[in-house]
């Protein structure tokens, strides 16, 4: 993998965390990596009280999470949360992004999924990759053709072929991250705590680790894989 630069695609705040150990492994050996959330989490709170709060409370996660794996940069639509649609002005918003960032790969979301905010992210982003790159619309940015587009969720069912990644060394940094999503943990059914240990346990284990993504019919391989 010789990318300078990634972008990563998410619903909403935390699911980037998918891909962790990828991020934080490349963002390790010099790699740009640049997260794009759509939602605001507005809607992500399991008690009623936090309602007022809740925003400021995963932006606040965000900033952690970022600390935790390396994230160099984070793109916030700010969307609230369940009314993410696929109109032509979040559609050019994405666009801007890309051509912004100018990424060798894009990871985002497949199309497998019962959340509409998900299934939208994956229109979006899909939809704006082609976009970015035709002579359309260049008052937001140079065109810009990304060479690969990957899947990291969603693509139960789907006969795609995909990439075993080994992330051994930074595997930990999974619940490191998800340690940071406080408001989150009634949702993941574990603590702070219970995360930190995992990731305190997996980093001393030296245990093999892997993430899988799944290879686009948008990509275009330029040779045959290297033999492993």
């Amino acid at each position: 993998m010789n990318y300078t630069r990634i972008l990563v695609f998410g619903a909403h705040p935390d699911d980037e965390i998918r891909m962790a150990g990828t991020m934080a492994k490349l963002s390790a050996q010099g790699v740009q990596v640049v997260v794009a959330i759509f939602t605001n989490g507005s809607e992500g709170y399991p008690h009623p009280k936090m309602r007022d709060q809740i925003v400021e409370l995963r932006r606040k996660e965000m900033a952690a999470c970022d600390e935790v794996l390396g994230i160099a940069r984070r793109i916030a639509f700010d969307i609230p949360d369940m009314g993410l649609v696929n109109t032509k002005e979040t559609l050019k918003r994405c666009i801007q992004a890309i051509r912004e960032v100018r990424p060798e790969a894009i990871f985002t979301h497949g199309p497998v999924d019962r959340h509409r905010d998900h299934v939208a992210t994956h229109d979006l982003s899909v939809e704006a990759t082609w976009h970015a790159g035709q002579p359309v619309a260049t008052e937001l940015g140079s065109p810009w053709k990304t060479p690969h587009l990957f899947y990291y969720k969603a693509t139960e069912g789907l006969a795609l072929p995909s990439i075993v990644f080994d992330v051994s060394k930074t595997a930990h940094k999974r619940p490191e991250a998800l340690a940071t999503q406080e408001s989150q943990q009634v949702l993941f059914g574990r603590t702070k705590a219970q995360f930190l240990e995992e990731a305190q346990r997996m980093n001393e284990a030296g245990e093999r680790h892997t993430e899988r993504f799944w290879i686009t019919d948008r990509t275009e391989l330029s040779d045959f894989p290297p033999i492993s």
